[in-house]
């Protein structure tokens, strides 16, 4: 089995598109797995949910959901509910009867998914040991926000399977 993350530079800029658009083009069995997601009561529908509309035959997997639109740990902290532990997500992958894992992370790459001890979307990427494609909008900004990612994730050790711009303007300048 292989494992591969989805992160962006910011929040809103395609992940789950381009999540779903990758388990739609694997011709092998694939589970989307969103560790944590944020700002959506329970019973609402989620960015898993939304890969199953796009491609209907991919398995998919929440560990926890979080009702703020909030990082993960703040989330988590404000309404009681645990956070995400390491332990959970690699036994969520292990527990996924798939040849590719695509793990979703919340935000960015560096956004917290517990403040104690710190767990960001990065330590689960290194703890999975996989690769990940970086998710990024064009627009103002992008550039720096772009080369700030990729430098963190050459840091930490975390292959760059792709860059991916997720969002495009409508009327680009």
């Amino acid at each position: 089995m292989s494992v591969m993350g989805v992160t962006g530079t910011s929040t809103g800029v395609g992940k789950t598109i381009v999540t779903a658009a990758v388990a739609a083009l694997c011709p092998d069995v694939v589970t989307v797995l969103k560790p944590a997601q944020t700002g959506l009561p329970l019973d609402a529908p989620g960015d898993v949910d939304e890969v199953k509309r796009l491609v209907p035959h991919v398995e998919t997997m929440e560990l926890v959901r979080y009702p703020e639109p909030l990082a993960p740990a703040a989330a988590a902290r404000r309404s009681g509910i645990p956070t995400v532990s390491p332990a959970e997500v690699i036994e969520g992958i292990e527990e996924a009867d798939a040849d590719l894992v695509l793990m979703e992370g919340a935000g960015g790459l560096l956004v917290r998914f517990s403040d104690d001890p710190v767990l960001t979307f990065a330590d689960l990427l290194l703890e999975a040991q996989a690769p990940a494609i970086l998710v990024t909008a064009a627009g103002l900004g992008t550039l720096n926000h772009t080369a700030l990612t990729l430098e963190a994730m050459d840091r930490r050790g975390i292959e760059c399977a792709g860059l991916v711009i997720g969002a495009w303007p409508e009327n680009p300048d």
